[in-house]
């Protein structure tokens, strides 16, 4: 699924579109080129720290054209998010909402939640940096809040059945353990125990 989400390549005709769909294809492919290039740029260089032009050049067009596709570099940012957001919650969404999550959702979760950093290390770089500037937060909250609602209200379903007094401190304690082990994968891929780790997230959530 996020191979197709985030490595979503759009192949044409070198000729000039004849109907409508061809051209929307065009610019759908398009406009994923240059979401392609701001996530790099985005992660590499932090959002501060980018450019309208170093994404135009990355994404191999010129910066007046970008600007027919996104007004401003937060925009850009929005999309990007947002786009991934919503993949990546219905990957990881362990149940359907109004379902009970269960034992081995948990654990599928986070086998999930895990493979997922290693497999998309360039996701992450953004989301701890957009995440982490109050700044630049406040750009995508209400929209991030609006996606992840039914996740987080899944999982705090999950630990108030297991008895937990409080099991909204308990979710936001084991979304911020998730995001410390996604951390770590990110700058430290080769020697971080992954499989032993994710032995020992069963062991304490499941």
């Amino acid at each position: 699924m996020f191979e197709r989400t985030f490595n979503h390549k759009i192949e044409f005709s070198i000729m000039s579109p004849r109907t409508k769909e061809q051209f929307e294809l065009i610019r759908q492919g398009s406009k994923q080129k240059i979401l392609d290039a701001a996530l790099e740029i985005f992660a590499r260089y932090g959002y501060h720290s980018s450019s309208v032009s170093s994404i135009a050049q990355k994404a191999g067009i010129s910066q007046g054209l970008m600007y027919n596709y996104f007004k401003s570099k937060d925009e850009v940012l929005y999309e990007l998010m947002v786009g991934m957001i919503v993949p990546f919650v219905k990957e990881l969404m362990p149940v359907k909402p109004g379902q009970d999550m269960k034992k081995k959702d948990m654990i599928n979760l986070i086998h999930s939640s895990v493979d997922f950093a290693i497999k998309y290390p360039d996701y992450w770089k953004l989301y701890i940096s957009v995440f982490v500037q109050p700044d630049v937060m406040p750009k995508i909250l209400d929209k991030v809040w609006e996606l992840f609602t039914p996740f987080l209200n899944a999982l705090t379903g999950y630990f108030k059945n297991k008895g937990e007094k409080d099991p909204e401190a308990m979710t936001r304690y084991f979304l911020a353990v998730m995001d410390g082990v996604q951390m770590h994968l990110i700058f430290d891929p080769d020697t971080f125990p992954a499989e032993k780790v994710k032995k020992l997230l069963i062991k304490q959530f499941a």
